[in-house]
């Protein structure tokens, strides 16, 4: 009996632990691939905003679990017959259960159009939870590690 209430403590205990290590900061968190990498500030007008979704993932594990769904469903068949069926089943349930990961995973997001201070066009494409950009807005474009982020320009 103590040592089931001793595991129910230690379990509550970690469960804590790790919800404790996970909540949010109150400072703003960035991609570990922006530290330590120099980027250029650029200035510019947003000249137009087009809504767009971001592609999803497809690690495998919607085709795996689709697969396994599948073959699960069509099973109980007897013979040749009977695994031909199953077969089938894992092919279009793996097929389908990749569809449904890439869709579940993608991103909503903005394609930017920026016509900079110094007369050039760039486009950038962000998620849209960094920001709501409109025609007109005075933007900053930081450009640097092979990445570009969009932000609003403050005076």
């Amino acid at each position: 009996m103590k040592s089931n209430t001793l595991r129910v403590a230690l379990g509550a205990g970690l469960v804590v632990l790790v919800a404790g290590c996970t909540f949010p900061s109150s400072r703003r968190t960035v991609p570990i691939g922006q530290a330590n990498v120099m980027s250029r500030v650029e200035v510019g007008t947003v000249t137009s905003v087009r809504q767009v979704n971001i592609e999803g993932q497809k690690s495998g594990l919607g085709t795996f679990g689709g697969g396994i769904v599948g073959a699960a469903a069509t099973s109980g068949g007897k013979g040749v017959g009977g695994a031909l069926m199953q077969a089938g089943g894992a092919v279009a349930g793996a097929v389908a259960g990749q569809a449904v990961e890439e869709v579940a995973t993608r991103k909503s997001a903005q394609e930017i159009t920026i016509r900079l201070d110094d007369g050039s066009t760039v486009v950038v494409t962000q998620e849209s939870n960094t920001g709501l950009f409109q025609d007109g807005d005075r933007v900053r474009v930081l450009n640097g590690g092979g990445h570009a982020r969009v932000t609003l320009a403050t005076n």
